[in-house]
């Protein structure tokens, strides 16, 4: 089996997560990587044993190498569409950490990049890689809920806000030039995704959407000269065309407890889904590479409705044993079980562009919902489809500053 050669652009906290997953995939090595804060790059060099002539400030002097095979994109989200349209125009296949952008014009500007110069391309979405998923979307297909008619995501916490109240993470996740959105695209890119993976992604066609930065905050705890720009709420009500609505309420921070509540209602019976993986998969959670890694939930799936021969309320389907009998039966399933062995076997031929997880398009029908989200809030009204498509524009970074000056991003292709 041929090794895989990556190098990793960003050395931050969901690097690691990524270097804990690859330790795990055989014919994956991680070779190279390039970070602009200094003390960083060394610290992730030493940490990894990365020799120093393989470890970069400036990402655009690794990409000049000849002996790499993919780039793992783990920057900030309104660089990700900016650095890999840069990779696959130096003519690299691109894995990128979620959520594939800020808004569906950066995510389908990517999709077509990666299409017109024959690259492929896979986004970070661990909620899609496990037997809960898998249970659920059959089920559905299946015809066992019935006619499903509406799905919920609720996902409230009181005091969640990335570099404000956890200050383990960077203050970047709050500032609307590095991060575009806050809870609703952050964390939202997971259990969004998961629903429209399951429903068969269904076809968006309006949005009516609430957001705001509702609540106050101390000055002296923001410390990002950009300032504190995202939302800490939103919620929306999404219409399809197949007659689904979902109902989705994020935030980062609110004034009441901690909420979690994820299911979907058909005609002859739901599922509730608990404990979505938010963090990696597996390898991540083993791993423990850094506390966030501890926010990973244990995936279930309960079963409510017509079945066993009357009504039941709350069936747990046992979706880990179930993921236990398919690796023992079908040793290919492993490959959907994490998303860079997803992305190895994708990038190596194993899967093909038919038996691969289209992340990139489950990713920006996501970003759909919520750029409506954002747009609906901005206009107070419903929003279609078309009116998403045609007002929603990117928000990639063509100017990043960095110590060693400003790099200019050309997303032209």
């Amino acid at each position: 089996m041929n090794e895989v050669r990556v190098g990793i652009i960003g050395c931050g906290m969901i690097a690691h997560r990524h270097m804990a997953i690859y330790t795990h995939i055989p014919n994956a090595k991680v070779v190279a990587v390039s970070e602009i804060i200094p003390e960083r790059l060394k610290g992730f060099a030493e940490r990894y044993q990365i020799p120093e002539e393989n470890c970069y400030a400036d990402f655009r002097e690794m990409l000049k190498r000849d002996d790499l095979d993919t780039i793992d994109v783990c920057v900030h989200n309104n660089l990700h569409a900016s650095v890999s349209i840069a990779c696959m125009k130096a003519g690299y296949d691109v894995y990128c950490e979620k959520p594939i952008a800020a808004t569906s014009a950066d995510a389908q500007m990517m999709i077509d990049c990666a299409k017109k110069l024959g690259r492929k391309f896979h986004v970070q979405i661990s909620s899609l890689m496990n037997a809960q998923t898998r249970v659920a979307r059959d089920m559905i297909a299946n015809g066992e809920l019935g006619n499903v008619y509406f799905a919920n995501l609720t996902m409230l916490s009181s005091r969640r806000r990335p570099g404000y109240d956890l200050p383990q993470f960077t203050t970047d996740f709050y500032t609307k030039e590095l991060a575009g959105h806050g809870p609703t695209i952050d964390l939202g890119v997971y259990l969004i995704s998961q629903l429209l993976f399951v429903m068969g992604l269904p076809k968006l066609k309006s949005v009516s959407g609430f957001a705001i930065r509702g609540l106050e905050y101390d000055d002296r705890l923001i410390t990002n000269p950009y300032g504190f720009g995202v939302e800490d709420f939103g919620v929306c009500l999404a219409k399809f065309e197949n007659g689904i609505n979902m109902q989705i309420q994020a935030s980062s921070a609110a004034n009441i407890n901690d909420q979690m509540k994820t299911y979907i209602l058909g005609s002859k019976g739901g599922l509730e889904i608990i404990g979505a993986d938010t963090t990696g998969g597996p390898f991540a959670r083993a791993a423990n590479a850094d506390a966030a890694a501890l926010h990973m939930g244990n995936p279930a799936l309960k079963f409510y409705g017509n079945g066993l021969g009357g009504e039941v309320f709350g069936v747990d389907l046992n979706v880990w044993d179930r993921g236990l009998k398919e690796a023992r039966t079908n040793p290919e399933i492993s490959l959907y079980d994490d998303n860079q062995v997803h992305w190895i076997a994708y990038k190596t031929g194993i899967l093909t562009d038919e038996t691969r997880y289209n992340t990139p398009e489950i990713a920006k029908n996501m970003l759909l919902v919520t750029d409506g989200l954002f747009l609906s809030s901005e206009l107070g009204r419903e929003v279609t489809v078309d009116e998403i498509r045609a007002m929603v524009k990117p928000m990639a970074r063509t100017e990043q500053e960095t110590p060693f000056g400003t790099i200019h991003y050309d997303l032209s292709f």
